[in-house]
């Protein structure tokens, strides 16, 4: 019988090798879970996580175990060299290397015997000028969404991620944005989730995210998936930048927090 294996990003955030980017497909046969790296290197704190787990059979509980015991290291273009300590199960931790617009920063993993490999180049920073409210009222049902703002670089190829969370409940939406259409304008975003309900008094908190175009098309992948709902395609795997058949990404992206209370 036909099977798929769903896998979940426990949410962290180096360009991959380009003979390494893919589409991964599992072996749809075969009940063997597949390893899922995910790790992340911002310019904001020093402290950068590296996890490993394992993918799941459908309908599996959602416990998703970590994989302890591996060798993990990431290196810049500079040489630099900086070794993870496992802090528990499947979470690999540094805290002194932090991030630098430009680098490029390189992913080693040893686990259970196999080598994956990784890289990504850090962004240039794109800030946000404006952050606000706006409402919107359908069928006598007012619904507010966050509105923000940004100058895009001209003649430079980026790409966004924005991540929304309200009274300390991140979004499940995926919101993320390239300059296909408007690069170098000035650029009105509007953050609609239909799952949150923002109301007076509601704290909500933007991260921006620059990442670079690898992961941009990663985050597009997993977003397509998640919106096929009921439909009888197959869907594929993200593509991700580890080598060796390993799911999930690694990723050098420039970070900006920002806060609003909603009126």
């Amino acid at each position: 019988m036909t099977r798929y294996f769903k896998y979940l990003f426990l949410g962290i955030g180096l360009v991959a090798f380009s003979s390494c980017e893919k589409v991964i497909d599992l072996n749809l046969d075969s009940e063997e879970p597949a390893l899922v790296i995910e790790g992340t290197i911002g310019n904001l704190s020093s402290n950068q996580i590296v996890r490993i787990s394992r993918s799941l059979a459908i309908g599996e509980k959602n416990d998703f175990p970590g994989v302890s015991g591996a060798i993990v290291r990431v290196t810049d273009d500079q040489g630099r060299i900086y070794d993870y300590t496992e802090q528990s199960p499947g979470v690999y931790l540094n805290r002194r290397l932090l991030g630098t617009p430009g680098r490029t920063y390189f992913l080693r993993v040893i686990c259970e015997g196999k080598e994956y490999r990784a890289s990504s180049t850090m962004p240039s920073p794109v800030h946000i000028d404006s952050l606000g409210i706006t409402s919107t009222t359908i069928f006598s049902d007012e619904r507010k969404s966050l509105q923000l703002q940004y100058q895009d670089p001209a003649g430079v190829k980026n790409c966004y991620r924005f991540i929304l969370t309200v009274n300390g409940v991140k979004s499940k939406t995926i919101f993320i944005y390239n300059d296909d259409f408007n690069d170098g304008n000035t650029v009105n975003r509007e953050l609609f989730d239909t799952d949150i309900d923002m109301e007076s008094g509601d704290n909500a908190e933007l991260e921006v995210q620059c990442i670079d175009p690898v992961l941009y098309r990663y985050w597009q992948g997993l977003d397509q998936n998640r919106n096929r709902g009921g439909a009888s395609t197959t869907p594929a795997n993200p593509v991700s930048n580890v080598s060796n058949g390993a799911l999930g990404y690694f990723s050098a992206h420039t970070q900006q927090i920002e806060s609003v209370t909603i009126p």
